[in-house]
């Protein structure tokens, strides 16, 4: 992240990591695999937090404003910001890369916050969209912004949490979860 993909050696990862450079290249196969094992551990990170709030929040909108609050924090922090900016860079070189980071980044996401609509619109929750309809437009408050952080260099943000609180609180009541 301090110096690009492309402007950093593997030699430099594997002085500062420890290893060796056949090991590097053995488990990765090079520096696209190594940034898109780190993309995945990300993803993993983010999956088991998504998890984690559904099972913990006592109601579905507060498991949104929790998720909400996570997904703001993490795009705010500038190692997310680097990161993202490092994987938007590599996609534009590497179609394939490209619909790999897509997949596993946002078409992932969306697919667990479906599972999650449409969890709750089978307990009953009366919802005013397909579960597929809500997760891309709730996740989309949050791209919309990682992308502005990225362009900007981590200097651009949406608002503060009571602008996201209000953002959230709009969805929910939109969504026929409030």
């Amino acid at each position: 992240m301090e110096h690009g993909v492309e402007r950093t050696a593997l030699a430099d990862v594997v002085k500062r990591a420890g290893g060796s450079l056949a090991t590097l290249y053995k488990l990765f196969d090079g520096k696209a695999g190594l940034l898109e094992a780190v993309m995945r551990a990300r993803l993993e990170q983010s999956g088991a937090r998504m998890v984690e709030l559904a099972a913990t929040a006592p109601s579905p909108s507060e498991v949104l404003f929790r998720l909400a609050a996570d997904l703001r924090h993490r795009s705010l922090d500038p190692s997310e910001v680097a990161l993202s900016r490092l994987l938007i860079a590599s996609s534009i070189g590497n179609a394939d890369f490209a619909g790999r980071f897509y997949g596993a980044t946002v078409l992932e996401a969306r697919a667990q916050l479906e599972r999650l609509f449409a969890r709750w619109r089978d307990e009953g929750y009366p919802l005013t969209a397909e579960p597929a309809l809500l997760s891309a437009i709730f996740l989309g408050m949050f791209i919309y912004e990682v992308h502005s952080q990225a362009i900007g260099h981590g200097s651009i943000s949406e608002g503060d949490d009571a602008s996201l609180d209000r953002k959230v609180n709009f969805f929910c009541q939109a969504a026929g979860i409030s």
